[in-house]
């Protein structure tokens, strides 16, 4: 629209008296004066045009009730705007505004305000004397903090939070009782928790309820270590904690899990170690225990040809956006290995640094140290505030006698330390299962076994999976057999030494009779096995490897082909089997690929 239009428009709508003038989408660069003539106006919209400035005289309007100035290319606003004080609604939506004045708190007749897709990094606490906002649109800005005053808003029905930098909301948030709407995905969220925002309005309001009985920063943090069998991980963790190497360390079966007093980002932190057992048979079973809110540890060995890829989509899968370092080890063996450090970080958004070390001659030892603490204080479970009931019932937990309870126990557990709504019972088991103090599976409960020791569910599961009786017949398991399979062991004096006993588990974990029919149905859930009858099961990851001798027309039969070019987990086949296990014919079944 030329000028000339919109000065014939803005003639007849004064000669017609009319009270609303929209002038939107017209590629407008600047309003003429004229428009000051429009007493009679309450409702006037010039969006989408590409205003960079805003004239004297449209500041005459004051009976206006409703202004759209969305999608211009406002970079500030004149005080003069303010001086319509009838105004109710005031759309400034995408324009480039990175400051949103003070005298905003004279507009005391909004109901609606929309700043959505602009880049404001604060708000003034004056915003929060425009008491009759019902509706608040800061969508996807560049805030980092909302100020407390915002909670005087008390008659807001929706706020628009998302897609901001916001670490925190003040407690104060809980006075907009009218609230219906709360937007808040798309913001680094630690107080409340991204799980906490997800369960609703209620949720927040009774996660700062309890946070103002008392809190404490967690401090506490997970560490999982990852890769090949003989990749060096153990070795590692015993750099870390100021143990000897021994060159002849054995290959670990299951997981090891340490403990770890450090200084973090000026802070005392507490970290759990968990060496995983790299052997393919194992891969299956880390869906137990990696977990979100961790920080990753990749080891490489530098004496073979490894898939990186491979393990930092396991990650991804499991940990979802946890931090990842990249540790190409035995370097003393392999100088010259390396990996495609650009193309990696490029494609996996996790990937913090890459440190080549060797424990054999400690080299690169002090420089992964230092990246790992530098990292760890970084970790945003660490800065996660819990209330004070939270933690009694942590502590509980971690002193229980027994290595399994109930969800029952647990949920009374809860109640005596004064968390009695099952929204925060279930929040808090999840928190407590991603640290490494309890495994909660959901929707999967036997025999009163709900909440577990993860040292207890992980050597039971690892134990099956290596038994010498197991291998042999080729993977089938007779129930009968897990009396002698998990017969209480006695820890041996390298486990004693390096910790791993350190409170009397040797009594703690032991697995009874009663125990045995939940560790089978367990890994029945996770798809480890399949019943075969006659009180037996098959984990197909131990079948035979050798492709019996059978007949099949290949030639006329139909013929499916699926093709992962990327990432493959090995436990994807054996998984499979498991489903479709019922359409196995007799005993074709084995373990390498098919033609």
């Amino acid at each position: 629209m030329t000028n000339e239009e919109v000065l014939k428009k803005i003639e007849e709508a004064k000669a017609s008296g009319v009270t609303w003038l929209d002038l939107n989408h017209n590629q407008l660069t600047e309003l003429p004066p004229e428009i000051g003539q429009l007493t009679n106006l309450t409702w006037l919209n010039l969006g989408d045009n590409q205003l960079t400035a805003l004239p004297p005289e449209l500041f005459q309007l004051t009976n206006l009730t409703k202004l759209g100035l969305g999608l211009n290319q406002l970079t500030a606003l004149p005080p003069e705007l303010f001086q319509l004080t009838q105004l109710t609604i005031l759309d400034l939506t995408d324009n480039q505004l990175t400051t949103l004045p003070p005298e905003i708190c004279q507009l005391w007749n909004l109901t609606e305000l929309w700043l959505n897709n602009n880049q404001l990094t604060t708000l003034p606490p004056e915003i929060g004397r425009l008491r009759n906002l019902t509706e608040l649109n800061l969508w996807n800005n560049q805030l980092t903090a909302l100020p407390p005053e915002i909670c005087q808003l008390t008659n807001l029905t929706e706020l628009y939070l998302s897609g901001n930098q916001l670490t925190a909301l003040p407690p104060e948030i809980g006075q907009l009782t009218n609230l219906t709407s709360l937007h808040l995905n798309g913001n680094p969220l630690l107080s409340p928790p991204p799980e906490i925002t997800k369960k609703g309005i209620e949720a927040i309001w009774k996660y700062f309820a309890a946070l103002e009985k008392g809190k404490q920063p967690l401090n506490e943090v997970k560490i999982i270590l990852v890769g090949d069998g003989a990749a060096g991980k153990t070795s590692l963790v015993k750099q870390l904690l100021g143990e000897a190497f021994d060159k002849h360390e054995d290959t670990t079966h299951g997981i090891n899990i340490r403990n770890w007093q450090v200084r973090a980002g000026g802070k005392a932190v507490k970290v759990n170690l968990w060496d995983f057992g790299g052997q393919e048979v194992m891969h299956a079973t880390h869906q137990f225990f990696l977990s979100k809110r961790s920080l990753y540890v990749l080891v490489l060995d530098g004496r073979k040809d490894e898939k990186v890829e491979y393990w930092m989509r396991h990650i991804e899968s499991f940990g979802e956006d946890s931090p990842v370092l990249v540790v190409l080890n035995k370097m003393d063996a392999n100088p010259g290995f390396d990996v495609n450090r650009l193309f990696l970080t490029e494609k996996y958004q996790g990937i913090r640094c890459f440190q080549e070390t060797s424990c054999n001659t400690g080299e690169g030892i002090r420089e992964f140290r230092k990246a790992l603490l530098k990292e760890l204080a970084q970790v945003k479970m660490l800065e996660t505030s819990w209330p004070g009931t939270w933690f009694a019932v942590k502590r509980r937990l971690e002193q229980m006698k027994k290595p399994y309870i109930s969800y029952e126990t647990y949920e009374s557990y809860c109640q005596e330390a004064g968390i009695a709504e099952p929204e925060s019972q279930e929040l808090l088991v999840d928190f407590l299962n991603d640290l490494g103090v309890a495994v909660h599976f959901k929707d999967f409960e036997l025999n009163c076994f709900s909440v577990l020791d993860p040292r207890w569910v992980t050597n039971g599961v690892y134990t099956i999976i290596n038994a010498k009786q197991v291998a042999a017949s080729k993977g089938i398991l007779h129930a009968d057999s897990l009396k002698e399979i998990l017969k209480k062991q006695p820890p041996t004096l390298a486990d004693r030494l390096r910790g791993l006993f350190s409170r009397g588990e040797q009594e703690k974990y032991c697995y009874c009779r009663e125990t045995h029919s939940f560790i089978l149905e367990l890994m029945k859930k996770f798809e480890l096995c399949w019943d075969i009858g006659g009180g037996a099961v098959l984990i197909p990851q131990l079948l035979a490897v050798a492709e019996p001798k059978f007949s099949f027309d290949y030639a006329g039969s139909l013929r499916f082909s699926l093709q992962y070019e990327d990432f493959l987990p090995l436990s994807v086949l054996p998984r499979f089997m498991v489903k479709v296990h019922q359409q196995i014919k007799g005993e074709l079944r084995w373990r390498t690929q098919g033609r």
